[in-house]
């Protein structure tokens, strides 16, 4: 009989010999795999695991479990459910079995210390764990095996896909919560009946009816309904990291089995109603606490379609989504959402790009022009080349991006998941205490004084306090147009009161906008000065050009480029000119009319008269002035770093609204200020390759949607509907949510600190308990809906 492998259980196959020395014995396993599990185990100080192990207790996936992961052979769908960067593969887990923060901890303990785990983070309000791992040694389907070594199932997740997990783990939670309250109805009938015999007198024999009676609705309640804690618990007995889980299945636990010793001894007494309400409170408590947080971290974002109609073969044909492949020409009707990015073929569409940017207002959509997943095509029947799929799309990179900022965890929300560990361990030690000294009082039901105490100190709410408000928060300021990309931005925009602007892009437009037009030697109106430079730069790419794309052009022909002077063409047989001053000294043409200090001046003529001078300059954004107006009126010290002169600047900003005004600014010099102003905490805000190392050194940073890509890495956030009065928005959202925290924290640990006392001196029963726990867990998770809304 060939022995069983040490990790798995499985029969190690004759003639292979793979074994280690690991507690004080030499194990043999059936692969490297079960080897390199277990030595890391061993390593990671959990080896308890393997001691608390039985048959009854051993965690083992099945076919159904694994094949979700199986699928992910299937390379179409690998690229769906896995974002790739070189070896480095990342991926989202929704894990089953989340309960609190201390689950979180475990979950980022036991991965992080395996080989080939890059990164973990695990957002408990959304139960999401974000992984990153090198694909040499690793596979989605070890991670989920992983997981399951400590107790937790896990499904691939993307977005979008939430919704239907979401319902399935409902309608479970549906069922439970009825067999508890059908149980628990039935129960309490007999109870009253009990009740009312002892008061006015009852046979024996229809009193042990009624308790037979209670005996037989209140089991399935206990061993039904009650399942999920007592899961909870034997995977903290087998990990010894503790979640609240464990004193509630002993509270239930010892409160059933006391109440069936009674029911066959025939003696004492039993409290099968006060069991079946513990349970159904508790199970309604997490109902509606889970509920509640559905509803805060949902998304506006519209699921892609599952099928999506292609051209192949030059013929249309309907494939499934994740059959879709780059260069592969999509066809997507009026009111459909495009499932994955691509560029626009058809001549022009309106598209509804609010679940990216937060911005309700159509954008308008040209040929030639980028197209995100998850955008809504609005006006008519388009075609479009797909260029990204899966997790590759940039809706896709911000879903990622918000989980891992969530996941981040700031230091008040790492320090509540240290103490949620260590509290369960205290309520323990209390509730043994508490039972002890009442039971040498002689007191009767000094068993259920210890009961209350295990169920009204369970630190639910603690655990919630801070990874439910900053969830709420993140999502929000996310469908108002804000990005959240690290774990610390909403901590520090609560704390800025110190902001510096780039100009260029950021305060600005970045681009030309018409300024000034002063008419010189012709009769020729505005508009059709303005009509015949459009015309001359119809063919135009240059910047300067663009200031006049929205114009209607004259015909103009025979259009030549002179480089680094302008163009020239053909109206009605006669030569126009419209460039820079070099370009009319070239034609020997004078310049009489001054320039205007912090604008670009360029000259309409013809071979013999300067017709008409038109002024540009960098467009200042609308909200500008009046964002800086407000930020000031907040008391925020303002100030601009530029690389312009002062001259430009001060043709376009009004800097009296700001302390400091540092112009012709370097790259370097820009990080330099940053430094020196690091005693306060400082948001920076830019959009620029010069503003990289400036983001990269501020406390906080911001980049603008426009900008370069090497900027929105370095940055903190990102300004995804590129609008400056989504910050105003964004600091107040990011106090509330610092208040919002704070009055949390103060509930949870003033709800424990009172009612444990009381607990202890007997004067709570164990379903009042039970429901004063779930009531204070969901008034936390209500608590923090306010703040849905930026």
């Amino acid at each position: 009989m060939s022995q069983a492998c040490f990790h798995c259980g499985d029969p190690i196959p004759i003639g292979l010999e793979i074994a280690s020395d690991l507690q004080d014995a030499r194990r043999e396993f059936c692969c490297y795999g079960c080897q390199a599990i277990a030595e890391h185990i061993c390593a990671a100080n959990l080896g308890t695991y393997y001691d608390k192990r039985g048959e009854q207790n051993a965690v083992r996936l099945t076919d159904e479990d694994l094949a979700p992961f199986d699928l992910l052979n299937d390379p179409s769908l690998y690229q769906h459910y896995v974002y790739q960067e070189g070896t480095v593969h990342s991926m989202q887990l929704l894990i089953c079995g989340i309960t609190c923060s201390a689950c979180a901890w475990l979950i980022e303990k036991h991965l992080a210390q395996q080989v080939g785990i890059e990164s973990v983070h695990v957002n408990v309000s959304t139960r999401i764990a974000s992984i990153s791992w090198q694909k040499d040694q690793l596979s989605p389907k070890d991670l989920a095996e992983l997981l399951a070594d400590i107790g937790y199932h896990a499904q691939p997740y993307v977005p979008g896909e939430r919704d239907q997990q979401q319902k399935q783990h409902k309608k479970q939670a549906i069922i439970r919560l009825g067999v508890a309250g059908v149980g628990m109805m039935q129960v309490m009938m007999s109870a009253i009946a009990m009740y009312a015999g002892d008061l006015q007198g009852m046979d024996d024999v229809y009193r042990q009816l009624l308790r037979s009676i209670s005996f037989i609705f209140a089991t399935p309640v206990v061993l039904y309904a009650g399942l999920p804690f007592y899961r909870g618990a034997l995977r903290d007995l087998r990990t010894l990291h503790f979640t609240m889980d464990l004193p509630v299945s002993i509270g239930v636990l010892l409160a059933y089995v006391s109440s069936v010793v009674a029911l066959f001894s025939q003696s004492g007494h039993v409290y099968f109603d006060s069991v079946t309400m513990f349970i159904f409170f508790l199970l309604l408590g997490r109902f509606l606490e889970a509920v509640a947080r559905a509803y805060q971290t949902q998304s506006n974002d519209h699921a892609p379609l599952t099928a999506v109609k292609v051209k192949r073969d030059e013929t249309l044909q309907t494939i499934a989504l994740h059959q879709l492949q780059v260069g592969d020409i999509a066809q997507i009707d009026p009111g459909q959402s495009f499932p994955v990015d691509g560029i626009l073929l058809s001549p022009h569409t309106s598209v509804d790009e609010s679940s990216l940017t937060g911005e309700y207002q159509p954008v308008s959509k040209h040929k030639g022009d980028v197209i995100h997943a998850q955008t809504i095509n609005i006006e008519q029947k388009v075609e479009f080349e797909v260029t990204h799929t899966g997790q590759n799309t940039r809706a896709a990179a911000i879903s990622r991006i918000t989980e891992r900022a969530l996941a981040e965890k700031p230091p008040v929300a790492i320090m509540a998941d240290r103490v949620a560990h260590y509290f369960v361990i205290a309520v323990l030690v209390i509730a043994a205490l508490t039972y002890i000294f009442w039971s040498f009082q002689g007191r009767s039901d000094a068993y259920w004084v210890m009961v209350s105490v295990l169920v009204v100190t369970c630190p639910c709410a603690l655990s919630l306090a801070t990874p439910v408000a900053l969830t709420t928060a993140t999502n929000a300021l996310k469908q108002a147009g804000l990005l959240i990309t690290r774990g610390h931005v909403i901590e520090a925009l609560a704390n800025t009161q110190h902001i510096v602007f780039d100009k260029t892009g950021t305060l600005t437009q970045g681009r030309f906008a018409i300024r000034h037009i002063e008419i010189i030697n012709t009769h020729l109106s505005e508009d059709s000065i303005l009509s015949m430079v459009a015309g001359l730069e119809q063919h135009s790419k240059h910047p300067i050009a663009q200031a006049f794309a929205d114009i209607a052009p004259t015909p103009i022909e025979a259009i030549e480029n002179l480089p680094s002077q302008g163009v020239c063409g053909t109206w009605l047989g006669q030569k126009l000119y419209f460039g820079n001053r070099t370009l009319l000294e070239s034609l020997g043409l004078e310049i009489q009319h001054a320039n205007i200090d912090g604008y670009t001046s360029l000259y309409l003529a013809d071979a013999d008269h300067v017709i008409a001078r038109i002024d540009l300059c960098d467009a200042l954004r609308p909200e500008t002035q009046q964002v800086l107006t407000h930020l000031k009126q907040r008391g925020a010290r303002l100030s601009l770093l530029t690389g312009d002169t002062l001259t430009s600047a001060r043709a376009i900003l009004p800097l009296e609204l700001f302390d400091d005004v540092v112009t012709d600014c370097l790259p370097e010099q820009k990080w330099q200020w940053i430094r020196d102003q690091q005693q306060h905490n400082v948001l920076m805000v830019g959009d620029g390759l010069n503003d990289v190392p400036a983001l990269a050194g501020a406390t906080t940073s911001l980049a603008m949607q426009a900008s370069s890509d090497l900027a929105k890495t370095h940055a903190d956030a990102i300004l995804l509907n590129d609008h400056l009065a989504t910050l105003p928005k964004a600091l107040a959202s990011a106090s509330k949510c610092r208040l919002i925290i704070k009055q949390n924290l103060i509930w949870a640990a003033g709800y424990n600190a009172t009612l444990l006392p009381l607990a202890v001196a007997g004067l709570i029963p164990p379903w009042v308990a039970a429901l004063g726990m779930a009531l204070s867990s969901l008034l936390v998770v209500l608590n923090a809906t306010r703040l849905t809304t930026v």
